[in-house]
């Protein structure tokens, strides 16, 4: 008896046996309402993963400050000068003349 009522009470709640989550029927109901759905969800993880690679981005930016700095205050405290730039290899005072 108990058996039957549970089976009763899934059927008319959309459980298993329920017209509408039966092997035929259900990849025709998926069609609608669920493509909006995903379209939805892969814009949000779109939006989610641009958000994540700013904050990334952000994160390397002020790591790199951040050993600028420090190398900055190693050479004021060990009176290192600081290096200059590199002249281009296509021609300055340290090129070869051809």
């Amino acid at each position: 008896m108990t058996v039957a009522v549970l089976l009763m009470h899934m059927t008319s709640a959309g459980g298993a046996g329920s017209e509408e989550k039966r092997a035929g029927k259900h990849a025709q109901d998926a069609g609608g309402g669920q493509e909006g759905a995903v379209t939805k969800e892969v814009s949000s993880l779109k939006g989610e993963i641009t958000s994540l690679k700013e904050e990334f981005r952000l994160a390397r930016e002020k790591q790199r400050l951040a050993a600028e700095e420090k190398k900055r205050q190693e050479e004021a405290r060990y009176g290192v000068p600081a290096k200059t730039t590199p002249v281009s290899a296509t021609g300055g005072a340290g090129a070869p003349a051809r």
